[in-house]
């Protein structure tokens, strides 16, 4: 009989989640579970209920559970939907989907060196030295599958036009094979998702090189004054206020000694070797420099 005071009727909620029960049966085996296809959400649960009780009711009042102990083999949980209040006035209650799907499989850990990268150019004049990281590995815990796919950690810093040092708490990034970005769902779990990171920014200086020459070439033989270097100049990188007290990088004469030449004395020099612990060769600049002294002998002169 319809009562015409308080007809029947329907009230529909969107997107109602539901919420698993006793999932500790399966993560006391070891093992790890996912919800696929956002099973945990029903996208439209109806409800057929006198008036009074529809226009009292809220989205808040639903209850949607999923017991997994109950679940089949083929990992599906029947879902049961009922309300905190007025539940025995309502007709009927139902949702769109009647079954949370899991995926289950063994869980894995594995750890991961974290490497650390740039992304930008800094400020003309400048480079990039040294890079550390506060912590240098992460540990990854989720299902096999998943922490399988992973094959490297990082964190990128953006260094666009800076002019000094930069210090900041980089968000760890995971990748597959492929260098790819791996989406980091609340499948996968990191012991840390952030690092701090200290990129250190060198400023840049071009310096000359010089030389000196000691020792006398053999009987009837002089130097004639002529030496060469190349390249003459180099680029150093530095701290600012190392670099203001470098001006020249000089090769001692105690290495370019022609005792008893007759001819030029040609030799290479790993310049590095030769700079200022505070200081470095700038990124990209040859470390080898030849210099040449020139000898001739003295009969060669021309007479008047």
């Amino acid at each position: 009989m319809t009562n015409y005071q308080d007809p029947e009727t329907v009230l529909t909620i969107n997107n109602v989640p539901v919420k698993l029960l006793h999932t500790e049966t399966i993560t006391s085996e070891g093992k790890i579970y996912t919800v696929r296809d956002d099973s945990d959400t029903i996208p439209v649960v109806t409800i057929n209920a006198p008036r009074s009780v529809v226009d009292a009711l809220e989205a808040d009042n639903v209850v949607a559970t999923a017991d997994v102990m109950d679940m089949s083999e083929d990992f599906q949980v029947p879902i049961t939907i009922t309300t905190n209040k007025y539940s025995n006035s309502i007709t009927n209650i139902s949702g769109s989907i009647r079954y949370v799907s899991l995926s289950v499989e063994d869980e894995a850990m594995a750890t991961f060196p974290i490497t650390a990268s740039v992304s930008g150019n800094v400020a003309d004049g400048y480079q990039i030295g040294q890079i550390t990281l506060e912590q240098n590995q992460v540990r990854v815990v989720g299902p096999k599958s998943e922490v399988e796919d992973v094959k490297s950690a990082g964190v990128v810093v953006d260094v666009t036009d800076a002019d000094a040092s930069i210090s900041t708490n980089a968000e760890i990034h995971l990748y597959d094979a492929e260098g790819r970005d791996i989406n980091l769902d609340e499948n996968l779990t990191l012991n840390i998702d952030k690092t701090m990171v200290r990129v250190v920014v060198l400023a840049l200086k071009e310096i000359p090189i010089k030389i000196a020459v000691s020792g006398t070439p053999a009987e009837g033989y002089r130097l004639t004054g002529e030496t060469s270097v190349e390249p003459g100049r180099i680029t150093i990188a530095g701290r600012k206020s190392a670099l203001e007290s470098v001006s020249s990088v000089s090769i001692p004469s105690s290495e370019l000694n022609v005792n008893g030449k007759t001819k030029n004395l040609v030799k290479k020099f790993v310049i590095s070797n030769y700079l200022s612990g505070e200081v470095q060769l700038a990124e990209g600049e040859a470390d080898t420099v030849k210099v040449t002294v020139e000898i001739v002998a003295t009969e060669d002169e021309p007479t008047e």
